[in-house]
C-alpha cells in the first residue's frame, strides 16, 4: 500500500478515491459519471481521479472499451476501504440518503454522546459482494444455503433482485428455481455463490415486493392516558396512529424490527408500549 502518498492527498480527495473504490468492488464497475454526480466534479477532475488512483493501486481497475466504463480487476487489493459489511451500510445510506442535506461535522465542542448499534451478523465478504452484483448486472447466482428447517445445505439457483438490511442481519430478495417463488435468503446462511449466467427472472414478477402496505402503530391499549401520550410523542403519532407505507414483503421484517409480534396485544403494556392496529387488513402478508 502506497501510505505515504496516500496520507498526503486532501480530504477531499481521499473521499472521492474511497467511493471510487467502494463502488468498483461493490457492483463491480465504475463510470465516470458516477463520480461526477456524487461529488459535483467535473470530468476533467473525475478522469484526474481516476488516473490517480490507478497510480497508486495498480491492478485493481480496468477500462473495459465494450463496457466503456471501469471494471474490477482479478488482482484487486483494497487500499482505502476494508470491504465489510458494514462499511457497505454505510455506503448505502450516505447514497440512498438526501446528500444535499448532509451534514459534515468539523467542531470538537460537541457533547458526549454514545451510539449503541446491535452487533452485525456474520456476513462473507464474497457473498455479499457477488449478490450485488448479480442484482446490478441482472445475473443469477448458484448458491449452497443452509436452511434451519434442514441438518445440510442445499444447492439453488437465485435470481435475486434486492438486498436488504432489517437492522439485524443481510437478506436477499430472489427468485429460487427450486421452489418457483419469490423468497428472502440470510445472506449468512449462504456458504458460497457463483455467478450462473444471466437472470431470466426479475423483480416486475415479485407482487409482493412492487406492493406496498400502510402500517398503522399505536400506543398499547393497557397504557394510562399520560403514558399513551408519552408514548405518541416519542413515536412521532398524529392523532395517537403512527402509519407508514412498507413493502408488503417486508412487512414481517418491519415489524420484528419494531418489537411488534402476534403477541402484542396480550404483552404487558409497560413493556410492549406500541401495537399494530390494521393486523386483520395485513393479515394476508403476516404469514412468514
Amino acid at each position: 500500500m502506497n501510505q505515504p502518498l496516500q496520507y498526503s492527498l486532501k480530504w477531499e480527495q481521499r473521499q472521492r478515491l474511497t467511493l471510487l473504490e467502494a463502488t468498483v468492488f461493490w457492483s463491480g464497475e465504475l463510470s465516470t459519471a458516477i463520480l461526477m454526480e456524487r461529488f459535483g466534479i467535473s470530468r476533467v477532475q473525475a478522469s484526474k481521479d481516476l488516473t490517480l488512483y490507478q497510480s497508486l493501486y495498480p491492478g485493481n481497475i480496468r477500462y473495459d472499451k465494450s463496457l466503456k466504463r471501469y471494471v474490477i480487476d482479478e488482482t484487486f487489493k483494497a487500499g482505502f476501504m476494508a470491504g465489510s459489511a458494514a462499511e457497505f451500510l454505510q455506503i448505502l445510506r450516505v447514497c440512498k440518503g438526501n446528500r444535499a442535506n448532509a451534514l459534515v461535522t468539523l467542531v470538537d465542542n460537541l457533547p458526549a454522546v454514545e451510539v449503541l448499534e446491535p452487533t452485525f451478523r456474520q456476513v462473507d465478504q464474497t457473498v455479499l459482494q457477488t449478490m450485488n452484483q448479480a442484482i446490478i448486472s441482472a445475473k443469477a447466482v448458484r448458491v449452497r444455503y443452509q436452511s434451519m428447517s434442514r441438518a445440510e445445505p442445499e444447492e439453488h439457483r437465485l435470481c435475486p433482485h434486492a438486498l436488504v438490511f432489517d437492522g439485524w442481519r443481510w437478506q436477499a430478495r430472489a427468485f429460487c428455481n427450486s421452489t418457483y417463488e419469490f423468497r428472502d435468503f440470510v445472506l449468512a446462511r449462504i456458504h458460497s455463490a457463483q455467478p450462473a449466467g444471466f437472470a431470466e427472472v426479475d423483480a416486475s414478477g415479485d407482487t409482493a415486493w412492487r406492493t406496498f402496505v400502510e402500517v398503522r402503530i399505536g400506543a398499547h391499549p393497557g397504557l394510562s392516558v399520560i403514558q399513551k401520550a408519552a408514548v405518541e410523542f416519542d413515536y412521532g403519532m398524529v392523532d395517537g396512529v403512527l402509519e407508514h407505507q412498507v413493502r408488503a414483503a417486508l412487512l414481517p421484517s418491519f415489524l420484528r424490527m419494531m418489537r411488534i409480534g402476534p403477541d402484542d396485544l396480550t404483552r404487558e403494556a409497560m413493556i410492549q408500549q406500541i401495537v399494530l392496529l390494521n393486523r386483520d387488513e395485513l393479515s394476508g402478508y403476516l404469514t412468514s
